[in-house]
């Protein structure tokens, strides 16, 4: 017997699809290359800043509806996943204080304050120096300023995950292992097929992070994305605690509930490979000791690396593909995979169930590259 829906990744977009499907009452079935949360989605940051964060905030401007919705789901899962698995996520508010070191950077930032404040639900405001020191006193005191945004929050990625997975398994979601290598049409049905054999289904959702670039032979259409690697260092720092999530350029740190400070990220093109390298741990703590410059006691625990998947202009594919309306592409976060993932599958479970999504994700379908 077919199932309604099958999967193909058990990241955070795979697993939300599924999530909402089976809520929806329709069989699901999940099938991931490797572990759960093994990539990407296990070992991100976790800020949950639908406004931007660490003063990038024009990387978030296309997908600025979706990351509203993923807020809203973040909200939902915190209570309804906690509820139904016992497994606490670590979702919590806590402010930002994005740093602001140059005049053009602050030119830059008092227009994100302008069209942050319009925001509802949301308090942002520019803080001279000295206010700055007040909120976090570690912080380094050559700033010129900070963006302070009130409303944001964070999440334990990989809690998150486990608490996702169980979610879906107590849906009746079937989660498989396997290496998808083609999927075919045959008939009204479709067919999934992995190195150990096939599935049959009705619809099938492709959430493969970069390795959608593979998909090529089996869709007949391009989708030009590629791995984005990241890399982040936990480190013991008993003397110096971050209340906030402190950014600037691209570059945050942040202690978490666990008590260690979290601090990333490179962006590196670097193909697939996602090994943590001493390279990319040095970038890190430069960045992270010109925010705050006193950390000579701390300790490195732990040192991961992920590969996030960037499309060629920077934004999400989410929708059918033209040439089989039965098969959907749910991928091209980048580096905002953990706020966007659960609004893409609630919007994925909107189109497969017949429901029309609230907001226009026409300039997110995947068709846009057919002429790429």
């Amino acid at each position: 017997m077919a199932h309604d829906v099958c999967i193909v990744g058990g990241g955070i977009v795979g697993l939300s699809s599924a999530y909402f499907l089976a809520k929806s009452g329709l069989s699901v079935n999940v099938i991931e290359r490797d572990s759960i949360g093994s990539h990407a989605s296990g070992f991100a940051y976790g800020s949950l800043s639908p406004l931007g964060e660490a003063g990038n905030a024009e990387d978030i401007l296309p997908e600025l509806e979706i990351a509203r919705i993923g807020m809203d789901v973040h909200n939902l899962f915190a209570k309804e996943l906690v509820e139904t698995t016992g497994i606490q996520t670590d979702h919590r508010f806590r402010p930002a204080l994005d740093l602001i070191f140059t005049e053009p950077e602050a030119v830059k930032a008092k227009e994100q304050v302008e069209w942050r404040a319009d925001e509802k639900g949301y308090k942002v405001e520019w803080l001279s120096s000295d206010e700055a020191l007040k909120v976090i006193p570690h912080i380094s005191n050559e700033i010129l300023g900070a963006v302070h945004t009130e409303g944001v929050a964070d999440i334990e990625p990989y809690k998150l995950m486990l608490a996702l997975t169980q979610g879906c398994e107590l849906l009746g979601v079937n989660i498989s292992h396997g290496n998808v290598i083609n999927v075919v049409r045959n008939g009204s049905e479709l067919q999934v097929t992995t190195e150990s054999g096939s599935v049959a289904c009705k619809n099938v959702v492709l959430a493969m992070g970069p390795w959608m670039i593979n998909t090529a032979d089996w869709l007949g259409i391009d989708v030009p994305i590629k791995p984005l690697k990241g890399q982040i260092v936990r480190l013991n720092s008993p003397n110096v605690d971050i209340t906030c999530s402190v950014g600037w350029n691209g570059n945050y740190a942040c202690t978490k509930p666990d008590g260690l400070l979290w601090a990333g990220t490179t962006e590196e093109d670097v193909g697939f490979d996602d090994k943590p390298t001493t390279a990319g741990r040095d970038l890190v703590i430069q960045a992270l000791t010109k925010m705050i410059p006193h950390l000579e006691e701390a300790t490195l625990v732990q040192h991961t690396a992920c590969l996030r998947p960037l499309p060629i202009d920077g934004k999400i594919i989410l929708g059918p593909i033209a040439n089989d309306e039965n098969i959907f592409l749910a991928t091209g976060t980048g580096r905002k995979g953990i706020l966007l993932g659960p609004a893409m599958g609630t919007i994925i479970s909107q189109l497969i169930t017949g429901h029309n999504p609230k907001i226009d994700i026409t300039s997110f379908s995947p068709s846009r590259f057919q002429n790429v």
